[in-house]
């Protein structure tokens, strides 16, 4: 069976579209925060943009050529509900490669969402490594939230560890009783801990100034280099994912923390 030039066309656009959009994938960034999350494609795919003012937003995704296409699609009932509507935020590749992406807004949307930017220039997140960041102790707290505990969490370089959690619901959410835990953590979690630091652009890391009230209120207190860095906010942006994911998920569950004492709130 002949194909005609027109599908030719179309197979070898899809195929283009394919191939950029697997070496677009992943998170990338610029030292203001702008971002860019492409997770995947079509009208179920999820993705994310943000600003210099730590504005977030999700995205479907369409890629037409050179064009990253962020859309949002949505009906009204002004029209029954029988009329789809679609905000584009295009941003069209000048370059790209492994580490690299350089980006043009080039809709009304896009232009307007990054601030009249020509350019951006952004960074594929997990290469951002600075290997100067000398960590000297950490303290972190978090409100609760729906169902999740307080937790009051300290880490230094000398790999202590301390943990007082408030958990009213310790037995369904997963986290430890409440009470006051401590440990020394291994070299690989210590040493993954920094890896994570490192990645996590903290000489600049800035939180948002949104009250967003269905969220824990989230402090970080990072001494590193001499100097200090201080963050809290219930509007966390995305680019700080990574270093909360590692200390909810791998510090304030630590295997080796030992209690002081325990109070089971359940029982009292």
């Amino acid at each position: 069976m002949k194909l005609s030039f027109a599908t030719l066309t179309l197979i070898m656009l899809a195929h283009q579209a394919c191939a950029q959009s697997s070496l677009l994938k992943g998170t990338w960034i610029t030292p203001d925060q702008e971002l860019i999350e492409i997770l995947n494609l079509g009208r179920d795919s999820s993705n994310v943009l943000a600003n210099k003012s730590l504005r977030e937003d999700y995205f479907l995704l369409f890629v037409f050529g050179d064009t990253l296409s962020f859309q949002q699609i949505y009906t009204s009932s002004a029209t029954d509900l029988k009329v789809e509507y679609v905000d584009r935020y295009d941003l069209k590749v000048v370059s790209c490669n492994d580490s690299n992406l350089v980006v043009k807004p080039v809709s009304k949307l896009s232009k307007a969402y990054f601030q009249g930017r020509p350019l951006l220039k952004l960074r594929r997140k997990e290469q951002v490594i600075d290997t100067t960041i000398i960590f000297e102790k950490m303290t972190y707290h978090a409100t609760p939230a729906w169902f999740s505990p307080t937790v009051s969490l300290e880490l230094d370089n000398r790999k202590n560890l301390s943990l007082e959690i408030t958990n009213d619901f310790y037995k369904y959410n997963g986290n430890l009783a409440t009470g006051h835990y401590t440990a020394v953590l291994d070299d690989g979690t210590y040493n993954q801990f920094i890896a994570t630091l490192q990645n996590s652009g903290i000489r600049t890391l800035r939180f948002g100034n949104m009250v967003v009230n269905d969220s824990p209120e989230i402090t970080i207190d990072i001494y590193f280099n001499g100097s200090r860095k201080y963050l809290k906010s219930t509007d966390v942006p995305r680019s700080a994912s990574d270093l909360l994911s590692f200390i909810m998920s791998r510090l304030q569950v630590y295997p080796g923390l030992t209690a002081l004492d325990i109070i089971d709130t359940l029982k009292r």
